[in-house]
């Protein structure tokens, strides 16, 4: 019995030692610290994403009631994207190259625009220069697929309600946590310049508080707006980065009914400079 002791105390000792990293390893799944870890995420992703380049494939489609047949449209394009530290905010500039199979030759392209002024003055002009080729009479111009990812940063965090999400919205090893907005200024503005507040959800990896979907929601006056975003992990960058936005746009106003679906893809992203792109 004796020399057995010793060993069985070891398998205890190391049975105990399991148990305690297992729990030491364990995620914080409470909403203020998935919350926290996904805007320290949030805050590095944000300074990784500078001048970046992705391949953009969207495909709109606009269906009108009393309307016969669906009106398509599909585009490809050169979509640059970066973070604007000193402003907190993102700019995505489309260049497009190609509409329904036809050229399109742009000479005012992202690069010929940051030769002229610098990104920080050029939001408006990105706004009109992205919606160019959009259909149907709904003004969208905030279709950015890392849009949702503002609401995590400090600028605008402070603004927003964070709850956990229903179990409909759970993913295995995922936190899916709701954001609400609830003061001003609000994130989006209407034409008018009027508040917008947004609501939706994050999925995030609670381990690593790395945002892997977002649901950005809306409603204003007469028109209602989804944007969905899918990340997804690229070999290149050595990040996750946008594979796939999905929209929905919605108005109703004196029995005029009309829907927007936009659904785009991002592929082979690569690093931009103003003077040569590096593949």
């Amino acid at each position: 019995m004796t020399r057995h002791a010793p060993l069985l105390g070891a398998s205890l000792a190391l049975a105990l030692s399991a148990s305690v990293l297992a729990q030491a390893g364990k995620a914080d799944t409470s909403v203020k610290a998935v919350v926290s870890a996904a805007a320290a995420y949030v805050e590095s992703y944000n300074a990784k994403m500078q001048y970046v380049l992705a391949d953009e494939v969207a495909t709109q489609r606009l269906a009108r009631a009393h309307a016969a047949g669906v009106v398509t449209r599909t585009t490809k394009a050169d979509l640059f994207i970066t973070f604007l530290p000193a402003e907190s905010a993102w700019i995505a500039a489309r260049d497009v190259r190609e509409v329904d199979g036809a050229p399109v030759n742009d000479a005012n392209n992202i690069r010929a625009m940051m030769e002229r002024a610098p990104l920080s003055r050029l939001g408006a002009v990105v706004a009109q220069k992205n919606a160019q080729f959009n259909i149907g009479s709904i003004s969208r111009t905030f279709n950015e697929p890392t849009l949702a990812l503002l609401i995590l940063t400090d600028k605008h965090r402070g603004r927003f309600k964070f709850d956990v999400s229903s179990a409909a919205e759970a993913k295995e090893g995922r936190v899916t946590i709701a954001f609400k907005e609830h003061d001003r200024p609000t994130l989006i503005s209407g034409t008018n310049g009027a508040p917008v507040y947004t609501s939706g959800v994050f999925q995030v990896d609670p381990a690593t508080g790395r945002v892997e979907f977002t649901r950005l929601e809306l409603s204003m006056e007469t028109v209602t707006a989804k944007i969905e975003t899918a990340y997804a992990e690229d070999a290149k960058l050595k990040q996750w980065v946008p594979a796939l936005m999905r929209e929905t746009y919605m108005q109703t106003a004196r029995g005029f009914e009309e829907t927007i679906n936009c659904e785009s893809t991002y592929t082979n992203y690569r690093k931009f400079d103003t003077s040569v792109i590096i593949k």
